[in-house]
């Protein structure tokens, strides 16, 4: 709970996929080697009990029976058979750890197949991801023979260190428990030899029960190994989440974010993408209610690397930008909006589709409510999907079900629900009419919706006052800012 709490805090879990190189696997670390760190501590703590126990037991048991002697001869060969065996124990930790990378770049080729399996069917490349998916399985499987040939030379040297030699031990102080008795006429002229050899059973059997708990211990080293190599990956995952989500509790107070009642307000910004790109140099832009700015250039010109420097989910080296947020700084729905060409779809119902990130439970929405929903997939043209899908309430895999025009459309609605003062449009229309184009345009500047349209060339000019141009041939900062006569 702890690592979801830092993941979810803030824009952590963006920060960790976009802006740090430390955990290439957050998703696999919080799920599964949490899971897995659980159960293995949980195994060794109990696999641990019972040796230790054991060892403790017999060796009290050797203490009255032989004296210190016995104890120092047994403990002694412990010690010396585990000294040996240091120098053969593979490292588990790291294999554990490799075994982890390995498995990630593995499992990584099967999701993005998955992901992209009606293109790779279309154009014929089932060969290539095969021969794909085959290296990197060989990697896996060539890591996890080397471990196990690694693991098996230190399981036979384990097995007759701790259960064949300790035979010789055990043997060696039964005869010097006898020869305890050697000068003892009392225990030999009365027939005591039944009394000695019982002894001597007595000490080789508890000596073996020590070596026996001595090797289930030692036996431990491979799930103590891998036991550590999880626990490194989740510590260092612990480590860089609590890192990120520190730097971003402070972003409220970050001095090139202040908070604007009105405007949206760029001075002296460079937008710098991760890997230190600057796309753009020395940006001065003044948004004003009601005078939407349209945003051109070609691809990699920075048009989308401006929303995310105004969101605050990229870092400002240089400037300042002022924007309407709320009281902790941080800029909501009700602000700004985004609407991106592919709108997210939400795991939940066709009601959660309109009112992401909000959500109305079924039991409390009301029929006003549902009216007024009704009325946004009215004005965006797609009212039948309440039926056709069975209801507000009904669930399914939206991104498949629904067309990119119906998706792009329902992220118009989205935006007509929450009303926010500025909405980033980032060619969120690209699958629709241009008359219905027209059409939410026309919508959102009668509802006072001031348009920041990010486009790869000027359209709709009557619902624009201003062109953000942006790309190397507007200057040597990378932008230029005009006036449209409308």
């Amino acid at each position: 709970k702890y690592l979801m709490d830092l993941y979810f805090n803030a824009n952590t879990f963006y920060d960790v996929k976009n802006h740090d190189s430390r955990i290439t696997d957050p998703e696999e670390r919080i799920t599964e080697q949490v899971e897995q760190l659980s159960i293995a501590l949980t195994d060794l703590w109990t696999a641990f009990l019972k040796p230790a126990f054991d060892i403790g037991f017999n060796t009290i048991m050797l203490y009255r029976t032989l004296g210190a002697s016995g104890v120092t001869y047994t403990t002694g060969y412990m010690i010396a058979g585990f000294m040996a065996m240091r120098y053969l124990i593979p490292n588990f930790r790291q294999l554990q750890k490799n075994e982890y990378a390995l498995e990630g770049r593995f499992r990584f080729v099967h999701n993005r197949i998955i992901e992209h399996t009606e293109s790779i069917a279309f154009f014929g490349g089932d060969e290539v991801e095969h021969e794909v998916a085959d290296g990197r399985w060989k990697k896996v499987a060539d890591h996890i023979r080397s471990a196990q040939l690694e693991t098996l030379r230190f399981n036979i040297f384990n097995n007759f260190t701790i259960k064949q030699t300790p035979d010789i031990v055990a043997f060696a102080l039964r005869m010097m428990y006898a020869q305890g008795y050697m000068n003892d006429a009392a225990i030999l002229s009365d027939g005591g030899g039944s009394k000695v050899s019982s002894g001597g059973e007595y000490i080789q059997q508890t000596v073996m029960r020590s070596f026996r708990s001595f090797g289930e211990a030692f036996d431990l080293q491979e799930t103590l190994g891998q036991f550590i190599g999880t626990l490194e990956n989740v510590t260092d995952l612990m480590y860089t989440l609590e890192d990120l989500s520190a730097k971003n509790d402070n972003s409220a107070r970050n001095p090139s974010l202040i908070q604007s009642d009105g405007d949206i307000v760029f001075e002296d910004v460079d937008i710098v993408a991760p890997g230190n790109i600057c796309v753009v140099s020395n940006l001065n832009v003044n948004i004003k209610p009601g005078k939407p700015v349209v945003v051109t250039g070609p691809n990699a010109a920075g048009k989308s690397s401006l929303f995310r420097t105004l969101g605050g989910l990229w870092p400002i080296p240089k400037g300042k930008i002022k924007r309407p947020s709320n009281e902790k700084g941080v800029v909501t729905p009700k602000e700004v909006f985004l609407v991106p060409q592919k709108p997210y779809s939400v795991t939940g119902s066709l009601a959660d589709q309109i009112t992401y990130p909000e959500k109305i439970k079924s039991a409390e929405r009301t029929n006003e409510q549902e009216a007024a929903l009704l009325g946004l997939m009215t004005l965006v043209g797609i009212p039948y999907l309440v039926e056709r899908e069975g209801g507000w309430d009904a669930v399914a895999k939206w991104e498949d079900v629904l067309s990119l025009g119906e998706q792009q459309r329902i992220g118009c609605a989205r935006l007509f629900y929450h009303n926010p003062k500025f909405a980033v449009l980032d060619e969120c229309t690209s699958a629709v009419s241009v008359d219905v184009e027209e059409k939410l345009y026309r919508a959102a500047k009668e509802r006072g919706i001031t348009s920041i349209t990010i486009s790869q060339r000027l359209a709709l000019e009557e619902f624009h006052t201003q062109e953000l141009k942006m790309g190397d041939a507007n200057g040597k900062d990378g932008w230029a800012l005009r006036d449209i006569e409308n």
